[in-house]
């Protein structure tokens, strides 16, 4: 979970991380090119978006190539094992799962104050084995990796409470990398509770991953869990004999993550149009969301917005200056009919190219759906959004304004998970944290750090 963050914080977590990129740099190039002298002290990479993609562009080469690489030096990062040991996992795969995580251990710089690690195991119940700050040498941490620390416990699968103690660790530290590695064979038995909780992780800061080992037996399930994308976050293994294969992928991976800033600014770093829509029932919670999300963007000149509401003009705002310039609440507005919404998202698909004729910018629609819209007309409503995402190539956001029914349609309206906000359980506050976050990922890109 990329989006909204503090640009200057993440840039000084990145180059926390440069000792990391430089000696695997270093040493896959003296793998890949053996003809060639290598520096041992080569001058300072200069860690630009230029710079990770030839670095990733690398691993890809050398990964093909089936080359090991250097442990992850330097890396400031708390990391924490949640590890299945359930009735569907032979006592022989577990005792696979702690040799896996020996290995990733192996991998890390360990110490106080750059990698920590910390493990559970989970059933029906959790069980502590070390927390974060309990080893402060790697020699200490691998000893603690044993069965009487992280004992096999069989029963069924409660993930999202290994998930909820995790993420309300105290014990994790500010503004680093925060990472939840999940191990798991199978579905939990409350698949909607541990999405819940992974979301609940995603949104305090946490980077998710699952190892799920099985033919995608619960695809569904681990996609609700891990950060995205997918491909990135999902690492799926026939058996546990194969975890060995992860054994440099995983923490190759990892090491490479920013912080994530909660409660930071987004730093707009292209050009991007975003068009606000609400029908009448929602237009006053809309506008409460709205209130003030200007003040959380640094430069907004690169940004033009429209309201496509009743209560507002039709006027592109230029520099997102806000609503209070272009709405008013106490305006008239027209009653819903079966067709509202779906006549305000053909508005919207024609102010959208409307203004791709001006400029081209990444385009992102924040939907709030009320519940009488929904049910006046959910498969009209869907049919239309899908519409946009498809042939117009809009990004959607959808803003769940307390949708009784049908909850399903909401979900289907917004092509990532993620996307989806639900106003009344997360509160005003939390839903224009999570709004700012998700129009920053999303009219930014994934993983688009720029320099200010």
């Amino acid at each position: 979970m990329t989006g909204s963050r503090d640009i200057t914080s993440v840039g000084a977590g990145l180059r926390s991380q440069r000792a990391c990129a430089r000696s695997q740099f270093v040493k896959s190039w003296s793998l890949l090119s053996p003809e060639r002298s290598v520096d041992p002290s080569p001058p300072a990479l200069e860690f630009s978006v230029t710079t990770v993609m030839r670095y990733r562009a690398l691993l890809l080469v050398a990964a093909l190539s089936g080359l090991a690489f250097a442990p992850c030096f330097d890396k400031v990062m708390d990391l924490f094992f949640v590890l299945d040991s359930s009735s569907s996992i032979y006592v022989e795969d577990y005792k696979q799962e702690l040799q896996f995580l020996r290995e990733v251990v192996t991998r890390f710089d360990i110490s106080r104050d750059d990698t920590r690690i910390g493990a559970l195991t989970f059933s029906d119940d959790f069980q502590v084995g070390f927390d974060l700050d309990r080893y402060r040498t790697k020699g200490e941490l691998l000893a603690a990796i044993d069965e009487r620390n992280l004992p096999y416990r069989t029963g069924v699968t409660n993930t999202d409470a290994a998930i909820r103690y995790v993420r309300t660790n105290q014990a994790f530290r500010d503004d680093i990398t925060k990472v939840i590695v999940v191990i798991t064979d199978g579905g939990s038995r409350s698949p909607g509770a541990t999405a819940r909780e992974a979301q609940l992780a995603r949104d305090a800061g946490f980077y998710l991953a699952v190892v799920g080992v099985g033919q995608y037996l619960e695809e569904q399930e681990w996609r609700n869990i891990a950060s995205d994308p997918d491909s990135e976050f999902i690492f799926n293994i026939t058996n546990f004999r194969f975890l060995e294969s992860l054994k440099d992928s995983m923490p190759r991976r990892v090491c490479l993550l920013p912080p994530i800033i909660l409660g930071g600014e987004c730093g707009v770093t292209r050009d991007a149009d975003i068009l606000f829509l609400a029908a009448p029932n929602g237009i006053n919670d809309a506008l409460d969301v709205l209130t003030d999300l200007p003040d959380d963007f640094r430069f907004k000149d690169r940004l033009q917005v429209q309201y496509i509401m009743d209560a507002c003009e039709n006027a592109v705002d230029r520099g997102f200056q806000g609503t209070d310039r272009y709405c008013d609440r106490f305006g008239n507005a027209l009653e819903t009919t079966e067709n509202t919404y779906v006549d305000l998202l053909s508005r919207l698909r024609d102010a959208a190219r409307t203004m791709r004729t001006e400029r081209d910018a990444n385009q992102v629609a924040v939907l709030f759906v009320d519940d009488q819209s929904l049910q006046a007309n959910r498969f009209g409503i869907l049919r239309e959004a899908r519409n946009i995402a498809t042939f117009d190539g809009i990004q959607i956001v959808v803003v769940d304004l307390g949708v009784r029914q049908f909850g399903n349609f909401v979900s289907g309206l917004a092509q990532n998970p993620d996307d989806v906000i639900d106003y009344f359980a997360q509160g005003q506050s939390q839903s224009r944290r999570r709004l700012l976050d998700r129009i920053c990922e999303n009219i930014n890109g994934f993983g688009v750090v720029q320099p200010v």
